[in-house]
């Protein structure tokens, strides 16, 4: 889903770079899809799982629905990170452990990619407050976690793949959405609303993932080459950066050019929505599987790991 020319294409580019760079030209040709030409993510996903698809970048929610693990909705729950660092921490010490579960779907965990924080935008009034989504219709990931989320505010949520958003918002189908601010603007999803709440709600993952069955059908140093594994760290870094820094330099320009009324929440607005997800968490977790509560407990670990750590430096 990834439009051209974006941050995203460009860590793509720099993965491409670096395989190649270990190959040599002309071992492996790699074609790009961008901005949704084969589908939604949903059923891009499916295409990688069964193998009729190689290679695909996704969010987390996607994987999630297409491969059947409601557990990795675990990363996209409501007010689970507060910063940046400390999402790159979880993300890097637990990447072992999802490169197995995704394994064993028949999906090869090649590098964490990055959508961001994602925000509320609305085609017709500030949303401030849980009680300002009372009567929308907003547009919810394919993934039960965001139709929750929606719930939880009052508001109808309208499961629709992100290739129709666009038009649904064209035609009123529905009167809002929650999504990153470089996405937004990169899609002429900000073009359709006059109102965007800067909520940093849910800090949604990315992966960069491979069929296994394709996979398994290369030789050895090809598939030596496409797990990047002594790069990773860096192309994962690079990847981060683009993508943050583009989103600091949109974010200004589109305050200033575009039209739409920004606006920024306060620390007891942040907190009334808060506790409004948190309200809502044992539903939360009744969609996230068998595997989703110990999955939870071990990110929840490691986010205190990292939390006791930066008050011990602090000190």
């Amino acid at each position: 889903m990834v439009p051209a020319d974006s941050p995203w294409e460009d860590a793509l580019n720099e993965y491409i770079k670096a395989v190649e760079r270990t190959l040599g030209p002309g071992k492996v040709t790699f074609r790009k899809f961008l901005g949704g030409q084969l589908g939604g993510e949903v059923e891009m996903v499916r295409s990688v799982r069964m193998g009729t698809l190689d290679m695909g970048m996704f969010s987390i929610g996607a994987m999630a629905e297409g491969l059947g693990m409601p557990e990795l909705l675990v990363l996209e729950l409501p007010f689970l990170f507060e910063s940046d660092e400390e999402v790159d921490y979880v993300m890097d010490q637990l990447f072992e452990d999802f490169k197995k579960r995704l394994m064993e779907k028949d999906v090869v965990l090649i590098f964490w990619g990055v959508n961001g924080w994602r925000h509320f935008g609305c085609s017709t009034k500030p949303l401030l407050t849980p009680a300002d989504f009372k009567g929308l219709k907003m547009r919810a990931q394919e993934a039960p976690t965001y139709i929750e989320m929606y719930k939880a505010l009052g508001a109808t949520p309208v499961p629709l793949p992100m290739t129709e958003l666009l038009m649904a918002l064209k035609n009123r189908m529905v009167d809002g959405f929650d999504q990153t601010v470089i996405f937004s603007v990169s899609t002429g999803l900000m073009g359709q609303i006059k109102h965007f709440t800067l909520s940093r709600h849910v800090y949604q993952p990315g992966a960069l993932v491979m069929s296994k069955k394709t996979f398994d059908k290369l030789p050895a140093d090809i598939q030596r080459a496409l797990l990047v594994e002594k790069e990773r760290a860096s192309l994962q870094a690079k990847g981060r950066k683009l993508v943050r820094d583009e989103e600091q330099s949109i974010l200004a320009s589109v305050e200033k050019d575009s039209g739409v009324r920004f606006y920024r929440l306060s620390p007891q607005q942040r907190e009334a929505f808060r506790k409004a997800m948190e309200a809502a968490m044992p539903r939360f977790e009744a969609h996230l599987g068998p595997q989703g509560k110990p999955l939870l407990a071990l990110v929840r670990a490691k986010i205190t790991e990292y939390r006791k750590s930066r008050s011990q430096t602090k000190q």
